[in-house]
């Protein structure tokens, strides 16, 4: 059975600075119609970001959609003045932590949440950092306060419901994969 759904028509709801709102009706893959409502966003990056002592790099800052404090992996939204994911992330280190890493990877890209968005995220593994004298500013409307853990610790928070953000999660989970790889190869190499 071929699963694809087609776009009938599109209904513009909201228009905004980072997200748009449409309904959609759609052909579904039996005949029927059916209504999907769609979050176009901006695309964005966020970072890994590990230190000497092996501790990864975590951002405390208020989301008002939940109403709670989050920890989460530096991010931020793709603008205009950058050239690429990678500069927006570097510009980001930058801001939210006051870092320059030495050493970037690209890790994967993935989409936040496909049931609704189309929220694209770009996933970066950094590290060889270097505390920043000249740190940028954040934006006039962000908060946040910045703090490193080890995996044990990050894995004790997400155990205890305190690492709520899905990238967060996703990002633990690839470090400590990263981890164990690493810890395989230098195994098989001794």
């Amino acid at each position: 059975m071929d699963l694809t759904e087609t776009e009938i028509s599109s209904k513009q709801i909201f228009t905004g600075r980072i997200v748009d709102l449409s309904v959609r009706t759609i052909k579904l893959p039996n005949g029927e119609t059916a209504s999907r409502e769609v979050v176009k966003h901006q695309p964005a990056s966020a970072a890994i970001a590990v230190n000497d002592k092996q501790e990864m790099l975590l951002v405390e800052q208020w989301r008002e959609p939940i109403k709670e404090l989050t920890l989460e992996i530096p991010a931020g939204l793709i603008d205009d003045t950058d050239a690429s994911p990678l500069d927006a992330m570097k510009r980001e280190l930058n801001e939210e932590g006051g870092y320059h890493a030495d050493y970037w990877e690209k890790i994967t890209e993935f989409y936040s949440s496909p049931g609704f968005t189309d929220e694209k995220l770009y996933l970066f593994y950094c590290d060889t950092l270097t505390k920043l004298t000249d740190k940028k500013a954040l934006d006039p409307d962000e908060f946040l306060t910045s703090h490193w853990f080890n995996l044990e610790e990050l894995k004790r928070l997400s155990a205890e419901g305190k690492i709520v953000d899905a990238k967060t999660l996703y990002a633990m989970s690839v470090w400590e994969n990263m981890l164990l790889t690493s810890a395989d190869t230098k195994e098989q190499n001794d």
